[in-house]
């Protein structure tokens, strides 16, 4: 719902035309939850502001002006409240709106906003101020009654807009309790935009008021065509629509276990009562060959299903099981966050529509699988991936992630004296002609630490190893705990006179985060700084999934930038600058 009562009569705008089949329909809709959205100030301290701010502009209430023509509303049936908004911001201005957490049916919120609208129709035709204000208050009534209840919660916030002009950046707000509790960028390129947000990521508090505002970046007018700004949750036979699953490898399969890996259900039929599917066991063998982890995600007793998979010789196969009776999101939740494995490289396999569903809804990124069509689903291209020595060890390699993993989360905030109590060592050599495979495989695989976001074929890794214009380094790392194995290559150009340019750079995300690609740096501008070179340059690319490598590089405080180009940018380090010693890991080079 928006605040439409007090836009100016006469429209002053067009909503652009836009194919609505793109939008979310409105008998996708499960709940949603009411939300009043109205114009505001940033800096608001009304009323005492009216007087002394030259922002200020009275509508017919009083109320200060924030858009030059209100909240312009234009019919649409196929919309979700059947209607679209046009608001054109001056400075200063936010939209603004506030909610609890419960949602209650789309027909029911439809029948209030109609009610509710034609009323606001009339108040605007006869210019009665008081009567706009009371429209308004009534949707914040029913806002405040029907969302104070703590049910039906929402699963997700969904943003659509259609942008006609240049690209431009919207803030995101949640506040709860006057503290900011999540906060995001939106860029909204030109044509239709939708943006996805899970109630975990939303941080949505239960019980208090929660304060929503959306703004543009630099607090410069806009003009924002609105689709949709609701909080929804869709029905299960619409999740697939609007989250196409995911092109990326596979890393991880997360399997349930009844009707899933075995034949009947252990807490019913007991040990002797289940039959292990010799055929999923084979597929659950031959991913682990592959460098592919296995994982589970199933409400069950835990120590009569780690029996269960002990007595079939399974138990050792998965990495990070989770066998309790919380919800199978919340479960996967903490899988990817013990691995530091992103979400849209997992796989979810259950029996069970209503928890692959359940699972879809709370991690929109996560790809899922019926157990019954589980042999067409591994035909397909993202389970083709590149096999290496590295792989065939890699689930004793995430065995050792999540220990230390754990470990880590005892010393809270104190990131640096854990990494110290690791004893890490960096290894640091030109790549051998067997370790070549495992860089191809490094280029194809990473997403999140790749500075220039390409995938280079194995001939292109082998042409840059042996030129004399570029030095390669392969990184390997272990610590107290094992060994991570071979985790990063870089490319340098180093056929400049003065500066050499590090133009590759990947890292493998099971070793991220721990400060190795600050020391890696700092380890290479030493070498490069001894052998005459003036400065050392990066170019980073921008892309949709190397935001962590853009806040490592910012992280390391090495790196100042230099200029920006189509589609990322070059920071560069003086060599002339000092260095501090930050003892953290012992570097080898071999």
């Amino acid at each position: 719902m928006f605040g439409t009562e007090f836009a100016c009569k006469k429209k002053h705008h067009k909503f652009p035309k836009y194919d609505m089949s793109q939008a979310v329909s409105a008998e996708a809709i499960e709940t949603i939850s009411p939300l009043v959205w109205q114009e505001h100030c940033i800096e608001c301290a009304m009323p005492a502001c009216y007087k002394s701010c030259s922002h200020y502009k009275p509508r017919i209430d009083g109320r200060c002006r924030l858009f030059n023509f209100g909240v312009e509303r234009f019919e649409n049936k196929s919309a979700i409240l059947g209607q679209n908004i046009v608001i054109d911001m001056n400075e200063w201005a936010k939209l603004e709106t506030f909610f609890y957490t419960s949602g209650v049916s789309y027909e029911k919120l439809e029948k209030i906003n109609n009610r509710v609208n034609h009323l606001g129709i009339a108040a605007q035709t006869l210019r009665n101020g008081k009567l706009r204000r009371f429209c308004y208050y009534m949707k914040e009534y029913y806002t405040r009654k029907i969302g104070d209840r703590n049910i039906n919660i929402p699963k997700l916030f969904l943003c659509e807009i259609v942008n006609q002009g240049k690209t431009y950046i919207l803030n995101l707000e949640n506040r709860a309790n006057n503290q900011i509790v999540y906060r995001t960028n939106l860029t909204v390129k030109n044509g239709f935009n939708r943006f996805w947000i899970s109630s975990e990521e939303f941080k949505f508090v239960e019980g208090v008021r929660n304060n929503l505002y959306l703004y543009p970046e630099g607090n410069t007018p806009q003009l924002i065509n609105i689709v949709s700004l609701e909080l929804v949750t869709l029905k299960p036979e619409y999740v697939e629509r609007y989250f196409p699953q995911s092109k990326k490898k596979v890393k991880c399969i997360v399997w349930d276990l009844d009707h899933t890996i075995w034949d009947g259900v252990l807490g019913e039929d007991g040990l002797n009562g289940i039959r292990i599917k010799k055929d999923i066991v084979s597929i659950i063998k031959d991913m682990d060959a592959v460098g592919i982890i296995n994982s589970i995600s199933s409400k069950n007793y835990e120590e009569k299903a780690v029996g269960a998979l002990k007595k079939f010789g399974l138990y050792d196969y998965f990495v990070c099981p989770m066998i309790n009776w919380n919800a199978k999101s919340e479960n996967i939740k903490l899988i990817a966050k013990t691995l530091d494995i992103g979400m849209d490289t997992f796989v979810f396999v259950d029996d069970s529509f209503f928890e692959l569903n359940e699972v879809k809804q709370n991690c929109p990124d996560i790809r899922t699988c019926d157990i019954r069509d589980i042999h067409e689903y591994i035909k397909s291209d993202i389970f083709n991936v590149p096999v290496t020595e590295d792989s065939k060890k890699r689930r004793e390699s995430y065995k050792e992630i999540a220990v230390r993993n754990k470990a880590a989360w005892g010393f809270k905030d104190d990131i640096t004296e854990f990494l110290k109590s690791c004893n890490m060592v960096v290894h640091i050599a030109h790549p051998s002609h067997f370790e070549l495979m495992r860089c191809y495989e490094l280029m194809q695989r990473t997403n999140q630490l790749n500075i220039s976001g390409e995938r280079l074929s194995f001939e292109q890794i082998d042409a840059l190893v042996h030129s004399l214009d570029y030095d390669c380094y392969r990184i390997k790392v272990d610590d107290k705990f094992g060994d991570y194995g071979l985790v990063g290559f870089a490319v340098f150009d180093v056929s400049k006179k003065d500066r050499v340019v590090l133009i590759h750079f990947v890292f493998s995300c099971r070793a991220a985060r721990k400060k190795i690609e600050q020391s890696f740096f700092e380890y290479m501008i030493r070498v490069y700084k001894n052998t005459g070179f003036k400065t050392l340059d990066l170019i980073c690319k921008i892309t949709e999934k190397n935001q962590l490598m853009r806040q490592v590089l910012e992280e390391s405080g090495l790196f100042e930038k230099k200029n920006e180009t189509d589609n990322g940018f070059i920071l560069e380090h003086r060599m002339d600058r000092a260095l501090m010693e930050t003892g953290i890991m012992s570097i080898i080079y071999e």
